[in-house]
C-alpha cells in the first residue's frame, strides 16, 4: 500500500507542478530540500557519522551554481555545448526531457504490438527489375509502438536478409524477410504462401512506399538500408519515425530527412498527427494508440494486433510511468570529442570494486553526447536568450558571463522572477543592434549540477599539487552512468589542456543495493525497506543500538547487493554481544594493573604466541582496512575473537589471572599481554562500533587510557616487529597438533569415565629422548622452572614427558601421532592428586586441602595487606 501511496504522491505533485509559477516551485522545492538536509544530517550524525557539518554546501547554494555556471561556459568556450532537434527521453507525467540514469525500466511492460502494412512502388528499385510488375504488394511491419505511425518517414531493411512475398487470403500480398514469413503467418492466422522469393534487402534499397494513413497524393517515403534491421524477432522490415526513435533518426539524417514529432510536452498528439482522422489531444500511450488502432483498422493497413504483449520498457524514475522518444529541440554537450581524453584520465583512478573501471569506460564509451536540458523550474538555468521574433538562442562566452555577473548578485531565482529588467540579462554591446530577446526557461540536467560538485571543492581547498581533487567519491553501482560519469566528464570537458586533463577523483568507491529477505532490491517506491531505526531498535535478546547498525553494515560485503532481515540482524547482534563481552573481560582483568608493562624477553611462550596472533591480525585488518574491505575485517576480528581470544588465550590464561600471585611476574606478564590485546583490539574496532570503544575507555583506568580522550586519539595501534616471531608460529603449529589429541582423549574419558571437566585429568607425552619433537615439548614442560607452560595450554592438571606407555589404575586413553618425522604418544589417564578447592585445579595432596600454589599466593598476598600494599586476586 505504502509503495501505491508513493507512486500516487509523486504523480500528483508532477500533475500539480504543471500548473505551478516557477517562484512558487522553486521556494516548494528550496523548502523541502532544506528540510530534507537538515533531517538527512541529523540521521547521519546519531549513526556515528563524522563529517564537517557546520561548513557543508549544497548545489542549490548561490556560489556553487555560480561556479556550475562558469564550468558551463568554459565547456561552452571548447565549442562543446550547442543545441539541436533531435529524439530524447520525454516523460510526459514530468512534463520535461530525461537523461538515461533518470530512468527505471519495467521488465513487463504491457504495449499493443501490432503487425501493419504499407504499400510499395517498387519501379524506383532498379535491383528488383520487373519481379513484382503486375503485383500488388504491401510491406509487413511489426511495432510495439503503434502511436508512432503517424511520424513514419521511412522504412528500412538490412542488404544482407533475403526476403520474399508470400500470398494470403486476408490481406493480399505481403512482403517480408523469408524466415519470419511463418512467424507472420501465426501472427495472421493463416498459411500463407510464397509467390515471389530470393529477393535480398539490397534489391530493395531505393524502391518507395506509401503511408497507409495518409492522402493518396501524399509524396512517397522511401526504403533504405539499415544495420539494426535483423530477422530475429518481427518480420524483418522497421519503420522508421527519425522523431521517435535514435536509430531511426542517424539513419534519417544521413538521407537528409528531418525528425517530425507530433506530440507535445504533455505527451498528446497536436494538430499535425494526421490531420482529419481526429487524434489531436489524445494520449499517445492511451487513448491515442487505441484510436490509431481503429484509424489503422478502418484503412485496412492493421493486419494482426497483440494486445498482450509484455517487454522491458524505460519508466520515468520519479513519477514511475513510462516515457516516449520524442524529437525535441534541447541544449547537449559533445562527448565525443571528449571520450578520449576522459577515459585516459582515469589511468591513475583506483575502483573498488575493480569492476567499476570497465563498466564506467563502457558508459563513456558508449555516449556521443550528453542532453543536459530540462523543461524544469527547479534547477540551475541554463543562461541562453532567445530571439523574440526568431526564437534564435543568443549563448556566447560574453553573453553568459553577462548574466553569471548579475546572478551572482541577485542569486538564480532572479532568472525566473521580474525583479530584473528583460532587456537587462542582454549584454550593452547587443542591446545596441535593436534585436529583443527573452530568457529561456530550461535548467541544467541534474547530473550536470551534482557532476560540477568538484569545482566547488576546488573552490575550497584548492588544486591540490600532484594529487587529485576528491581521494574518493562513493556511490551506489547506478552512479557509473550518472554521478561517477558527470564528474570525470565536465572536469575533463574543462581542463585547460584536454591531452593532460585528469579525474577528479583518485579513488571511486561502489556499493551495491539494499535486498529484503526476498532478494529484491529495497527501494522507497516499492515501500519494502528497512529503516536503520529497525535496525537500531533491540531485537530479543539482541543489543542492537547504532553500533549494531554499523556493524551490520561493515559486515556486508558493500560491492555486492546486500540483503538484510530477523535472520542476518540476529547474527549481527550474536557479534556484537561476543565484542562486548570480550572486552569486559579484557577489562575487568586491567583492574588491579598498574601500568608496568613486563618486558618481552621475559613473557613465557604462551603469551609471546599471543602477542604473535596479536601482530597477524593487526597487520591483516590495517591491509583490508586500506583497500575497504570492511567485510574482511569482521571476518578477521570475529576469527580472533573466538579462536585466537575466547578459545586460547583468555581461556589458557584464567588460571594465572585467578590462582598467581597478584604481583607474580607470570600473572603481570599476562596482564600487559592483555593490556596490547585490549589496545589493539580497540584499536581495530573505533571505526566500526565507536560507542561500544568509548563506553570501554570510559571504564578503563588511567595506565590504559594514558589521558587520552578515546582509543582513537591514540592512533592505530602499532604492535613491535620483535612479536612477529616465525619460529613460535611453527612451534605452536606441533603443540596444538599435541593439543587436538589431547581434547580427543578428554572427549572419549567424558563420554565413558564420567568425567566432566578437563582439569579431572592428566597428560602424559611419550617421544624419543634426543628427538626434535622432545626438545620442543622440553622448552614447554615440566624442565623449565616455574613456567611448565603446558597444562596451561591443554588446560589439564598436570602435563608430563615421559619414555614409555604408564599403566593406569584405572583408565587411560592412547592417541598416536607424528611430530617432527618422530613417533609421539598421547597419553590421557585421570589426575593422580586432589582438587584443590581454590584454584580447582588437581594438583592437592589431601581431599579438602588447597594445592602449594595457592597456599603461596594466599601468602604472599596476604603479606602485601599487611604492609599496606593491598592485594586480592580476581578476575572478570
Amino acid at each position: 500500500m505504502g509503495n501505491k501511496n508513493n507512486i500516487k504522491a509523486a504523480q500528483t505533485a508532477a500533475e500539480k507542478g504543471k500548473t505551478m509559477g516557477a517562484a512558487e516551485i522553486r521556494s516548494l522545492a528550496r523548502g523541502l530540500a532544506e528540510k530534507t538536509i537538515t533531517k538527512q544530517m541529523a540521521e547521519f550524525r546519531s549513526w556515528g557519522v563524522m563529517g564537517d557539518w557546520t561548513n557543508h554546501w549544497k548545489t542549490m547554494d548561490k556560489d556553487y551554481e555560480i561556479s556550475q555556471l562558469r564550468v558551463f561556459k568554459e565547456m561552452l568556450k571548447r565549442g562543446l555545448i550547442y543545441r539541436r532537434f533531435k529524439p530524447v527521453f520525454w516523460s510526459p507525467s514530468s512534463g520535461t526531457a530525461l537523461a538515461e540514469a533518470e530512468l527505471e525500466y519495467n521488465e513487463k511492460h504491457p504495449s499493443k504490438a501490432i503487425f501493419l502494412a504499407f504499400p510499395i512502388r517498387a519501379t524506383a528499385a532498379p535491383g528488383l527489375g520487373k519481379r513484382l510488375e503486375g503485383i500488388s504488394v504491401r510491406a509487413a511491419i511489426w511495432t510495439t509502438t503503434p502511436w508512432t505511425v503517424p511520424a513514419n518517414k521511412a522504412i528500412a531493411v538490412n542488404t544482407g536478409i533475403e526476403y520474399c512475398v508470400v500470398g494470403t487470403e486476408k490481406h493480399g500480398n505481403l512482403l517480408v524477410a523469408s524466415q519470419r514469413a511463418r512467424e507472420l503467418g501465426k501472427a495472421i492466422n493463416e498459411q500463407p504462401k510464397i509467390i515471389v522469393n530470393g529477393i535480398m534487402g539490397q534489391d530493395l534499397v531505393g524502391a518507395q512506399y506509401s503511408h497507409p494513413l495518409l492522402p493518396e497524393d501524399a509524396p512517397c517515403q522511401p526504403i533504405l538500408s539499415a544495420d539494426f534491421v535483423t530477422a530475429d524477432s518481427g518480420t524483418g522490415i522497421v519503420h522508421c519515425a527519425p522523431g521517435h526513435g535514435m536509430d531511426d533518426y542517424l539513419l534519417c539524417q544521413k538521407h537528409g530527412i528531418q525528425p517530425f514529432s507530433p506530440v507535445d510536452n504533455n505527451g498528446r498528439f497536436t494538430e499535425d498527427a494526421l490531420p482529419g482522422h481526429g487524434i489531436e489531444g489524445l494520449e499517445v500511450l492511451f487513448g491515442g494508440t487505441k484510436k490509431i488502432l481503429d484509424v489503422l483498422t478502418e484503412s485496412k493497413a492493421l493486419l494482426a494486433l497483440q494486445p498482450g504483449f509484455t517487454h522491458k520498457y524505460p519508466y520515468d524514475w520519479r513519477t514511475k510511468r513510462p516515457i516516449i522518444i520524442r524529437a525535441t529541440a534541447q541544449w547537449f554537450a559533445d562527448v565525443g570529442v571528449i571520450k578520449g581524453a576522459s577515459i585516459d584520465s582515469l589511468g591513475n583512478v583506483e575502483f573498488v570494486p575493480s569492476a567499476g573501471r570497465s563498466r564506467l569506460t563502457s558508459y563513456v564509451n558508449s555516449r556521443s553526447e550528453w542532453c543536459i536540458s530540462r523543461q524544469r523550474a527547479w534547477g540551475t538555468p541554463i543562461p541562453a536568450l532567445y530571439d523574440v521574433e526568431t526564437n534564435e538562442p543568443l549563448l556566447t562566452e560574453e553573453s553568459v558571463e553577462h548574466i553569471i555577473s548579475i546572478l551572482q548578485d541577485k542569486g538564480t531565482d532572479a532568472w525566473w522572477g521580474g525583479g530584473v529588467p528583460e532587456e537587462a540579462w542582454v549584454p550593452e554591446l547587443i542591446r545596441t543592434t535593436g534585436k529583443r530577446y527573452v530568457r529561456g526557461k530550461e535548467t541544467m540536467d541534474v547530473w550536470f549540477d551534482s557532476g560540477t560538485s568538484w569545482a566547488t571543492l576546488r573552490n575550497c581547498v584548492g588544486q591540490r599539487k600532484g594529487r587529485p581533487l576528491a581521494d574518493l567519491y562513493l556511490e551506489g553501482s547506478d552512479q557509473h552512468r550518472g554521478w561517477f560519469q558527470s564528474s570525470l566528464l565536465t572536469s575533463v570537458a574543462s581542463s585547460a589542456d584536454l591531452h593532460a586533463a585528469k579525474a577528479p577523483f583518485g579513488m571511486v568507491v561502489t556499493h551495491g543495493f539494499c535486498l529484503d529477505e526476498r532478494g529484491k532490491k529495497m527501494s522507497k517506491s516499492l515501500g519494502n525497506t528497512m529503516a536503520p531505526v529497525d535496525v537500531i531498535k533491540p531485537r530479543g535478546k539482541g543489543i542492537g543500538g547504532i553500533d549494531a547498525l554499523r556493524l551490520w553494515v561493515a559486515s556486508c560485503d558493500y560491492t555486492k547487493d546486500v540483503g538484510i532481515g530477523n535472520t542476518i540482524l540476529d547474527g549481527v547482534n550474536e557479534n556484537l554481544r561476543k565484542l562486548r563481552v570480550t572486552l569486559r573481560f579484557l577489562l575487568g582483568n586491567l583492574e588491579d594493573w598498574d601500568g608496568q608493562e613486563v618486558d618481552y624477553s621475559k613473557l613465557v611462550k604462551t603469551d609471546r604466541y599471543a602477542l604473535a596472533q596479536l601482530y597477524r591480525v593487526n597487520r591483516a585488518t590495517a591491509q583490508v582496512y586500506k583497500n575497504l574491505h570492511f567485510n574482511r575485517v569482521i571476518q578477521l576480528v570475529m576469527a580472533y575473537t573466538n579462536a585466537d581470544l575466547s578459545a586460547f588465550y583468555l581461556d589458557v590464561t584464567k588460571d594465572t589471572m585467578y590462582s598467581d600471585p597478584k604481583d607474580s611476574q607470570r600473572r603481570r606478564g599476562t596482564q600487559t599481554v592483555i593490556y596490547y590485546i585490549l589496545r589493539n583490539y580497540l584499536s581495530i574496532l573505533a571505526p566500526i562500533v565507536p560507542l561500544l570503544t568509548q563506553e570501554v575507555w570510559s571504564h578503563a583506568t588511567s595506565f590504559v587510557t594514558k589521558g587520552a580522550a578515546g582509543p582513537t586519539q591514540l592512533g592505530w595501534y602499532k604492535p613491535a616487529e620483535a612479536w612477529n616471531d616465525e619460529n613460535l608460529i611453527e612451534e605452536f603449529k606441533h603443540i596444538n597438533t599435541i593439543h587436538s589429541l589431547v581434547k580427543l582423549g578428554i572427549e572419549k574419558a567424558k563420554a565413558e569415565q564420567g568425567v566432566k571437566v578437563n582439569l579431572e585429568v592428566s597428560a602424559v607425552l611419550i617421544t624419543p629422548e634426543g628427538s626434535k619433537a622432545r626438545r620442543i615439548l622440553e622448552e614447554y614442560g615440566e624442565y623449565i622452572i616455574s613456567a611448565n607452560e603446558l597444562p596451561q595450554i591443554f588446560i589439564v592438571s598436570e602435563v608430563s614427558l615421559g619414555k614409555e606407555i604408564p599403566t593406569s589404575p584405572t583408565w587411560q586413553y592412547v592417541e598416536k601421532t607424528n611430530l617432527l618425522g618422530d613417533d609421539c604418544t598421547v597419553v590421557v589417564r585421570r589426575a593422580s592428586r586432589n582438587k584443590c578447592p581454590r584454584c580447582w585445579v588437581y594438583l592437592a595432596n589431601d581431599p579438602g586441602e588447597i594445592c602449594d600454589r595457592c597456599q603461596n599466593t594466599i601468602s604472599i598476598d596476604h603479606a602485601a595487606v599487611l604492609q599496606g600494599g593491598g592485594g586480592g586476586v580476581g578476575c572478570a
